[in-house]
């Protein structure tokens, strides 16, 4: 029997290899997680965004650290159904790009790391952690989890497919199918056309 502790842990700890793209910090490689994909698993396990979780108390400063140099440093609690924590982050408002010799702002600093605040919150809960853990450096590893969410999404596809209720509504759900899907389900389509399709009275030819 699996630790209950962990529960929530262990159902959340994969990333849909869909969701991530390489990108390059300080001349490093990384796995960068798609956000809203992120909000979307913390929805459906804790509700809306705001009304259950997320971050309150927040506290964003700006300190200048020379005369090229300005942070934002960023502190604020982020609760959930299971309790809240504190949690800080900072980011460069305004820097010097060393290879232009021009100081840059960015001007969309504070979307920024309100985004990163809650992805580093829900990481320790969990969420995305075998990209922090390093496990998406091993290819076979990003192989097997495509693989896994890509049964998981069959199925979903198959279930939904099967819960139509008439012809109309079979050829909608298969309609909003993607292309590749369509070739996979297209047996099951006619199987399912085939049960829907309302069969002729025989005493009517009586």
């Amino acid at each position: 029997m699996e630790n209950d502790k962990l529960k929530l842990w262990l159902e959340v700890e994969k990333t849909n290899p869909e969701y991530t793209s390489e990108a390059t910090i300080s001349g490093r490689k990384i796995t960068s997680i798609d956000a809203y994909s992120q909000f979307k698993v913390a929805t459906e396990q804790f509700g809306s965004y705001g009304s259950f979780w997320g971050l309150k108390d927040t506290d964003l400063k700006l300190e200048k650290l020379d005369d090229d140099n300005t942070i934002c440093i960023y502190k604020a609690i982020f609760f959930y159904p299971g309790g809240e924590f504190e949690i800080h982050n900072a980011i460069l408002v305004k820097y010097k790009v060393a290879s232009k010799g021009y100081i840059k702002v960015d001007d969309e600093f504070a979307k920024k790391i309100e985004t990163n605040t809650v992805t580093k919150a829900l990481s320790k809960l969990g969420f995305n952690t075998d990209v922090f853990m390093g496990k998406f450096e091993d290819s076979r590893y990003v192989t097997e989890v495509r693989e896994e969410f890509k049964e998981e999404k069959m199925t979903e596809y198959k279930i939904k497919m099967q819960s139509a209720k008439n012809l109309k509504e079979l050829s909608r759900i298969f309609s909003a199918l993607p292309v590749e899907v369509k070739i996979e389900f297209e047996n099951l389509k006619n199987v399912l056309k085939e049960k829907l399709t309302p069969k002729k009275n025989d005493n009517n030819n009586i």
